[in-house]
């Protein structure tokens, strides 16, 4: 029985961090990422936003589907969203203005995400509490790690240099940089060039 549920939580988390990343695979919310992905604060305050956002709103979905409507269910889920973004807003511009000013439109686009939306809509509505709340985690952890991933790319790429955990480390010299990288272009052939490996990787990973 132990079993068996184990290896449930793992299948669900295994579809959120890779088999189904929201970005590598299903490439949704792609224009949040090429915009907050060329510092890492902003792209790790954006995609922990959409973590604990996703959890919620998959939690309150699970928990209260079967009082809503079908007709109903987006307008419930949006509401959600819109409320949780707002409190989000309000502690970021007390906690740090700075970046709530850099994220710019981006944080309130939250509240109209299609991987939120998506997981409310197919996954939440019609599982429970519990396997709700570990589907959210794991796509919101699916979405946070590629954002985060292709961030670093994209500062290595552009100034030969990353700091992590408060180290600098130059790993080439700057006139070597990809300048393009720090353009939207730049960052959607990044993206485009990592789901393109992701997949490839995934499908010798199957055949095998």
């Amino acid at each position: 029985m132990f079993n068996d549920f184990k290896e449930e939580f793992k299948h669900i988390l295994n579809q959120g961090l890779i088999k189904n990343n929201p970005l590598f695979v299903l490439a949704l919310s792609l224009t949040p990422v090429l915009a907050v992905s060329d510092t890492l604060e902003k792209a790790f305050a954006l995609g922990f936003t959409v973590l604990i956002i996703m959890i919620i709103v998959n939690l309150f979905v699970a928990l209260f589907r079967s009082k809503i409507s079908p007709e109903m269910l987006n307008v419930f889920i949006i509401l959600i969203l819109a409320f949780l973004v707002s409190v989000a807003e309000m502690m970021m511009q007390v906690r740090n203005l700075g970046l709530y000013q850099d994220l710019g439109i981006y944080l309130p686009l939250t509240a109209v995400s299609g991987l939120v939306l998506q997981r409310a809509r197919t996954y939440a509505n019609e599982h429970n509490a519990l396997h709700s709340l570990v589907d959210g985690f794991a796509y919101g952890v699916g979405f946070l790690g590629a954002l985060v991933i292709v961030t670093i790319i994209r500062v290595i790429a552009t100034t030969g240099s990353i700091t992590l955990l408060n180290i600098p480390m130059r790993l080439f010299d700057p006139v070597y940089s990809f300048s393009l990288a720090n353009t939207a272009f730049g960052a959607l052939l990044i993206v485009g060039l990592l789901l393109g490996i992701f997949k490839t990787f995934q499908q010798r990973g199957e055949s095998k």
